[in-house]
């Protein structure tokens, strides 16, 4: 490439013609006579009168490759303006097909340069024998963002859903993946996107240009949904009780605002300077943590960072869901015989199981009352199968709050807690309950819910025809697969209490802890194994040590088709005074139990794992400064308190603190110094744009499919037949 560049301003400086557009004339017909073989060279006036005649196009591609910060869009400005060429940038994500891209290429203008970024994100590669499968999901329809790649797991498409209770008159707002979200899904709901709550023509929001001061974006790819996701985090936050926080700040805590956007990917930035623009919006921020920015120098007072930071209003002019469309949010279910349909509540194992087959319909369960609806009573919690995950541990979190034992309480809350790590926020927000244990029934996912509930005794409600059968979640697990005239009900996890067999009076003390290994804490990633145990302790009468009771195993996600109790090792332990060398035999029992199947990868890894687990669960009673001389520890330390359990796992800080220090040296200005990037704000709030280097400044440009069509304008269908002879009149 750069050969070519040199040549053409050598070749320029031949001509003794200026570096504009005549100069690129002549070096046409020079270009053209290098590729004509030697019996057809023709002067130089005969070419340019040639391309003046027929108005062919000269074209020319170049591969600008490195990584970013490299002078890429730098060399491409500095060729335009010494061209005086016009730039274009297109977003081929945007563009559904030929059609689009052929419009948009007709209506540039000559002597342009067409720029593709991030070309290798915009194109799909497939096999054109194989039609491809097309979902009618929001984000196709609406244009959202980059191109979607069905699979819910960057979080680049996410937009904020808003949906009206006319029984309870509020409105609930959470985020989804659009490219997971069927249109027949968000009947009655109000859509938000990044747009929506601000752009180039109505002023950007505060997100957009925090986002834009902390250098949060780089190829604007991913900062879109990063947006969406923290100003769901905004809206829901003013919905909690007061005290009310500073004025200039949100009710959302720091701890909150930087978990807003776990299951957000970055290829590029870094997600310190995304968690800086998230934690600025937290009351309880500490300012010298924010990292560095446009917003401030270094050594400024706290006042003077405070006034610098843009506003940002509570309750601003952002309507997520108007007032016109609560009188109108009427909703019902029409069920219907068709050859292909689909019974979906969030569509999201569309991100896990690629549709093979078309559908003619979906059937859509979150309006059905008796599956969304969560009841308390004194036998344990229901939970409605068309609710969805995150509601679900809102209702386990509030058991948390009501139980007898604070062993019961610490219980719930570890559920919550491992519920909490299953996919990320705007997954939970749309996957139900009861889909994600028909996939672990059915498909065989590796689900963290379905172990869970497997340790803790849960029952599952099943209606076929008239009939309503409650089995345990072993017994489902186990069975064949649900056919068309059974349904999930419910999922019912009982009282504590009755479980164990312990009345309000009575003292216990119970072990009880989930595990999850997987390739990150958090999100979308698929674990390894999972493991939930749980044992009833209790000190023994004729020795100084610890009886087990009641013990209950479960692993799940390590290569088997569904999650297992190890009712052997739970067999093995119960009435047994804990030692190191039953723990030993113990754990040479589980190693010989967890066995991945046949073609599982990293099959010793996986079974190590639940030694660990389990090992690791009862450690902690074992004095660690008494050995025997066979390396066997003996003695035991008084049982852990419940009130220390409840932080016994705790999720580490998300992102390891640091500092960034940058010496600024006025001889090289102003490079080092922190400048926002200019169209930073531009890619947070998903606005085209196009730079004309004519009137030198940036203008949004209108989607293709927006401009009108011209009067007598012609339209052209395809349509095919199956007829050997046929006749066409027009």
């Amino acid at each position: 490439m750069w050969d070519d560049l040199q040549s053409l301003v050598n070749k320029t400086k031949q001509l003794g013609a200026p570096f504009d557009k005549a100069g690129i004339r002549q070096i046409i017909g020079y270009q053209l006579l290098r590729t004509l073989p030697p019996s057809s060279i023709v002067c130089e006036e005969e070419i340019k009168g040639f391309y003046r005649e027929v108005g062919k196009a000269w074209k020319r591609g170049f591969l600008l490759f490195g990584p970013p910060g490299t002078g890429k869009s730098s060399l491409i400005a500095a060729m335009a303006n010494y061209l005086n060429f016009d730039i274009y940038d297109l977003q081929l994500t945007n563009l559904i097909g030929n059609s689009q891209l052929r419009q948009l290429l007709i209506s540039t203008a000559n002597w342009s340069i067409l720029v593709v970024e991030d070309i290798d994100c915009s194109l799909e590669l497939q096999d054109r024998r194989q039609p491809r499968m097309m979902n009618p999901d929001l984000a196709r329809m609406m244009n959202i963002d980059r191109y979607p790649t069905t699979q819910g797991g960057c979080g680049a498409c996410v937009v904020l859903l808003s949906k009206y209770n006319p029984v309870l008159d509020q409105v609930d707002d959470f985020t989804v993946s659009s490219c997971l979200t069927l249109l027949c899904s968000i009947n009655g709901c109000s859509i938000t996107t990044t747009e929506g709550i601000g752009n180039t023509r109505d002023g950007f929001h505060p997100i957009h240009e925090r986002f834009s001061g902390f250098h949060a974006s780089q190829c604007g790819f991913c900062t879109p949904g990063m947006c969406m996701s923290l100003f769901s985090a905004l809206v829901n936050a003013e919905k909690i009780p007061p005290p009310e926080p500073p004025l200039g700040f949100s009710k959302l805590k720091v701890s909150k605002a930087e978990k807003a956007i776990v299951g957000n990917l970055c290829r590029y930035t870094g997600y310190h300077p995304m968690a800086n623009a998230c934690k600025s919006f937290g009351a309880d921020v500490d300012m010298e943590d924010l990292g560095l920015n446009s917003f401030w120098r270094k050594g400024d007072s706290k006042d003077v960072k405070l006034s610098s930071l843009p506003s940002y209003k509570r309750n601003g002019d952002v309507c997520t869901f108007p007032q016109f469309l609560k009188s109108e949010n009427r909703s019902s279910l029409l069920l219907a015989s068709f050859d292909r349909v689909k019974v979906v509540v969030g569509n999201t194992d569309l991100g896990y199981y690629k549709e093979v087959e078309s559908y003619d319909k979906y059937i859509d369960l979150r309006y059905i009352p008796e599956l969304s609806m969560i009841r308390r009573d004194d036998s344990g919690i229901n939970i409605g199968v068309a609710i969805t995950i995150s509601k679900a541990i809102e209702a386990v979190k509030e058991c948390n709050q009501h139980g007898f034992h604070i062993e019961e309480n610490m219980v719930y809350k570890k559920i919550a807690d491992h519920m909490e790590k299953v996919a990320s926020g705007f997954i939970q927000n749309s996957a139900s309950l009861g889909g994600n244990l028909v996939m672990a029934q059915r498909n065989h996912f590796p689900s963290d819910i379905a172990t869970v509930l497997l340790a803790v005794g849960s029952l599952v409600n099943i209606m076929n025809g008239l009939r309503s059968k409650e089995l345990t979640m072993e017994e489902f697990l186990r069975r064949p697969e649900l056919d068309s005239k059974s349904i999930l009900l419910s999922v019912k996890i009982q009282d504590w209490n009755r479980l164990m067999g312990i009345s309000s009076g009575t003292r216990m003390n119970l072990l009880f802890e989930t595990n999850r290994a997987a390739p990150q804490p958090l999100g979308n990633a698929l674990p390894y194994l999972n493991a939930v145990l749980m044992a009833e302790v209790s000190h023994c009468t004729t020795s100084n040590g610890i009886i087990l009771s009641n013990c209950r195993f479960a692993f799940g996600a390590y290569g088997t088709k569904h999650p297992l109790r190890a009712t052997k090792v739970e067999e093995f332990f119960t009435g047994k005074v804990l030692s190191v060398g039953v723990l030993y035999e113990a754990v040479k029992l589980l190693g010989a139990i967890v066995v991945p199947d046949d073609g599982t990868s990293n099959p010793a890894y996986r079974s190590s794992l639940a030694v660990g687990f389990l090992f690791e669960f009862f450690s902690h009673l074992f004095e660690a400064n008494v050995e025997l001389p066979d390396g066997y520890m003996n003695g035991y330390s008084p049982l852990l308190s419940p009130a220390k359990q409840l932080d016994h796992g705790k999720i580490p800080t998300l992102l390891s603190s640091s500092m960034q220090e940058v010496e600024l040296n006025r001889q090289y200005h102003p490079v080092g110094d922190p400048i926002a990037k200019s169209r930073a704000t531009i890619q947070a709030s998903c606005s085209l744009y196009v730079i004309s280097y004519y009137d030198a400044h940036e203008r949004e440009a209108v989607y293709v499919d927006d401009i009108p069509s011209p009067t007598n304008c012609l339209h052209e269908a395809s349509f095919t037949v199956h007829a050997s002879q046929c006749g066409f009149f027009f």
